[in-house]
């Protein structure tokens, strides 16, 4: 979700909440002025016809804002309700936003480490190929199962490995892998070609220089 969509929501939820603090009040307006006029003693004729003005006055209270008192009460949650899923699905879609970013942050922290070492000297070496592999442990930690068992098939099979391979796999199956397979596309990690009556999925490139160190 970018910036602008997300601006929407929140404006959409404000003038949600708005729109049901104006409906609520105006109804306890409505009802508390009721409450406030004045009552008499009455013989039994005019009992019945002060019961039928109220019942007028109620079915037709709010008539100056021409919406009326049973309409205003039925209005009122459901604004709350667009309001309440609308700021919902905003803080839900922050908070994935927020764990992609830091995924991705962690990816290029680890892409600079990579080209700084490239320089390192030979004796190194062996120091770096042991981090590599604490480095793809931290990575994979913060993909949820499905996407792990992806990625390291896919560091298994050196980058590349078929769509149907995948669904084989223990805990997968056609949809979960397309799924998720789409998830992992829509993060950059990789990337599908077609390959007969399957997909090839490959390992974006610069996911290849972390996870595939030599």
């Amino acid at each position: 979700m970018n910036i602008k969509n997300n601006r929407t929501l929140l404006i959409i939820s404000a003038v949600a909440i708005i729109m049901f603090l104006i409906v609520f009040f105006s109804n306890v307006f409505e009802v508390r002025e009721y409450e406030r006029a004045p009552r008499c003693k009455m013989n039994a004729s005019d009992s019945f016809s002060m019961n039928f003005s109220m019942n007028d006055t109620f079915r037709n209270a709010g008539s100056r804002n021409s919406i009326p008192l049973s309409y205003r009460l039925l209005i009122s949650p459901a604004l709350l309700m667009i309001a309440a899923v609308l700021a919902t699905y905003y803080f839900i879609s922050r908070r994935l936003e927020e764990k992609l970013e830091k995924n991705m942050a962690i990816i290029s922290k680890l892409i600079d480490k990579n080209n700084n070492s490239n320089n390192s000297l030979s004796k190194e070496s062996a120091l770096k190929e042991s981090t590599g592999k604490m480095d793809n442990a931290a990575v994979l930690k913060f993909f949820n199962s499905n996407e792990r068992k992806i990625l390291e098939e896919l560091i298994e099979k050196n980058g590349s490995v078929l769509q149907s391979e995948i669904s084989r796999m223990n805990g997968m199956n056609k949809l979960r892998t397309h799924r998720t397979l789409k998830d992992l596309e829509r993060k950059g990690i990789i990337k599908t070609e077609s390959h007969g009556k399957t997909n090839r999925v490959i390992m974006a490139d610069d996911i290849k220089e972390i996870l595939l160190k030599k």
